[in-house]
């Protein structure tokens, strides 16, 4: 089934020319900081990129699965980065895990869709717009003319409670967007869970990247 995954990726990623999932994206300059230690943040506010995407593509303001994707340098295992990405999302038990079209960046749930399994605990990452946020349609014309905007990271217990864990400013448009890989980049003892889903994830991230061009 994995070698299935990994063919289906790489052929979807080269005809797009482009990762196979949230093709087009803008790159914008932020900060993050940490507001709790329940995650392997760092230290003080740190500046990061982020890269806001639509999932299938559609055009202009219409709504997609909006993706969040923010690399912290530095944060990863042996120095290197800590990807994350989030797509909009329900708010519930199953609705975390289910992908769900957004009409505006600033509206609606983030998440991380799977939890990570930090020793005994599983964690779901999720982010929301702050509150008094403007609302920002989903084209990514609109993402990249807004002016600074936050995002409130919360991480997601298994009884469905929130907790704020972060927070991250976007200062405005950003250089070229790194490859964004959550399944190699992360903190060590953070690992994705269950496991046959991570096998199935690491397929299609492989796969995504074969096919894109170089």
């Amino acid at each position: 089934m994995t070698g299935l995954v990994s063919a289906g990726f790489r052929g979807l990623a080269a005809l797009r020319r482009a990762p196979a999932f949230h093709p087009a994206g803008v790159v914008l300059r932020g900060e993050l900081r940490a507001v709790a230690d329940d995650l392997p943040w760092p230290s003080g506010p740190v500046p990061v990129v982020a890269r806001l995407s639509k999932g299938a593509g559609t055009p202009g303001r219409m709504p997609d699965a909006l993706g969040l994707a923010v690399r912290i340098p530095g944060a990863g295992r042996d120095g290197g980065p800590w990807d994350i990405l989030l797509t909009t999302a329900g708010r519930g038990h199953l609705g975390r895990m289910l992908p769900r079209p957004a009409p505006a960046w600033t509206r609606g749930a983030y998440s991380s869709l799977v939890p990570y399994r930090l020793g005994d605990r599983l964690v779901w990452l999720g982010a929301w717009a702050e509150a008094s946020s403007p609302r920002i349609e989903a084209s990514l014309e609109a993402a990249c003319a807004a002016q600074a905007w936050e995002f409130v990271f919360r991480t997601g217990r298994a009884d469905g409670r929130w907790s704020d864990t972060a927070v991250l400013t976007l200062t405005g448009p950003g250089a070229e967007a790194p490859s964004f890989d959550p399944m190699l980049n992360r903190p060590g003892g953070l690992e994705f869970a269950p496991d046959w889903l991570v096998r199935v994830r690491e397929r299609a991230y492989a796969g995504s990247r074969a096919g894109r061009p170089s």
